[in-house]
């Protein structure tokens, strides 16, 4: 079957034609590479973005896209590399570490290295426990429901269970364990692409609690945290054992988590939140999902009719610059084409131990 004309609807009876899709991928692109340029923006997300930009690059089918995404990429990662001298890494906590760990193998990826960086990094790293690291400790137990957030007001990290901060007294957040997942999820991907030991525990460590993490916290008023959590949690288990779109999976490997995601695409519409649908679409299709089924067509419907006049998705006037980059990237990744070679098997990860 030959590739469609760019003056093809998506699909039968469809609004929208091959054209107006490719259209909005590479204008979402532009505004990300224009966003990529302001310096205080870059500094703080400049990791995520060579992340995404990497990604994109490697695993669209639309050649054209690929090159885009490439060039934009290693000029950034130039860039990236001139802000971040090795000399940074001295004065670096196990947090500021996983993000110079994600933005140097990005950068490495497409084609910026830097060996001497590389080194200083893995030295670094081997400062801190894996507790330093996601908070807890994955070879011993799941994860937990009381990690509190940095504090608001003086930014101290306070020890696990603490519910006020002990330099200020100012009330403290605290992390679900779906959003702790999450985070222990991306943070051990990342450094097992890396070759950086975290303290011994590795992304295997960290998934083997995903049958822990069900049953999946249905929507209900009140929730919104846990519920959000949730569907995040089962995504990025999506991207990082598909390692971000360069694999198709089964959904017989992850029945609960691919019919968690069908049950709640809508929701996405009524929320008028581009930001999940993206992340929606680019995982329904990685199970096999397209144009022949009518969750999918709703959310192209819904991205494509809700892309801003600059290019980007999400709210114009957000103050937080994640919330003007992060959209983006997930709508761009929610309705461009891939490359998939194979489908994974499933995983053979031991069991998690018994509970103490």
């Amino acid at each position: 079957m030959g590739t469609p004309s760019a003056s093809a609807p998506l699909w039968p009876g469809s609004r929208y034609t091959v054209q107006d899709r490719d259209r909005a991928v590479r204008r979402g692109l532009e505004y990300m590479y224009e966003f990529a340029h302001q310096p205080a923006w870059f500094r703080e997300w400049g990791h995520d973005l060579l992340g995404a930009f990497y990604n994109i690059a490697n695993t669209s089918s639309d050649t054209t896209l690929r090159r885009m995404a490439g060039q934009m990429g290693r000029e950034r990662a130039a860039e990236w590399r001139r802000l971040y001298p090795a000399a940074v890494l001295a004065d670096t906590g196990a947090g500021g570490l996983m993000d110079l760990i994600w933005g140097d193998d990005a950068a490495t990826r497409l084609g910026v290295p830097d060996a001497h960086f590389s080194a200083g990094l893995k030295r670094a790293a081997a400062r801190f426990t894996v507790v330093d690291f996601l908070g807890f400790d994955p070879a011993v137990e799941p994860p937990p429901d009381d990690l509190p957030r940095s504090c608001p007001k003086c930014g101290r990290d306070n020890p696990r269970g603490s519910k006020v901060c002990q330099a200020d007294g100012t009330q403290l957040e605290i992390y679900n364990r779906y959003e702790v997942f999450q985070d222990a999820l991306i943070g051990t991907y990342s450094c097992d692409q890396a070759g950086i030991p975290l303290g011994g525990r590795q992304y295997r460590d960290v998934f083997k609690w995903l049958p822990a993490m069900r049953p999946w916290p249905a929507r209900r008023a009140e929730n919104d945290r846990l519920y959000f959590g949730g569907i995040y949690a089962i995504t990025h288990v999506v991207y990082t054992y598909n390692s971000y779109s360069q694999y198709r999976l089964s959904r017989d490997c992850f029945p609960t988590e691919f019919q968690h995601l069908k049950d709640n695409l809508e929701q996405a519409v009524s929320d008028k939140d581009p930001e999940t649908m993206g992340e929606y679409l680019d995982s329904l299709r990685s199970f096999g999902m397209g144009f022949q089924d009518g969750l999918i067509r709703s959310g192209f419907d819904y991205l494509l009719a809700a892309q801003n006049p600059d290019g980007s998705w999400g709210d114009p006037k957000d103050p937080d610059p994640y919330g003007r980059y992060h959209p983006t990237w997930t709508a761009v990744d929610g309705l461009r084409d891939y490359r998939w070679p194979v489908v994974l098997p499933c995983p053979q990860f031991p069991p998690p131990p018994r509970a103490r």
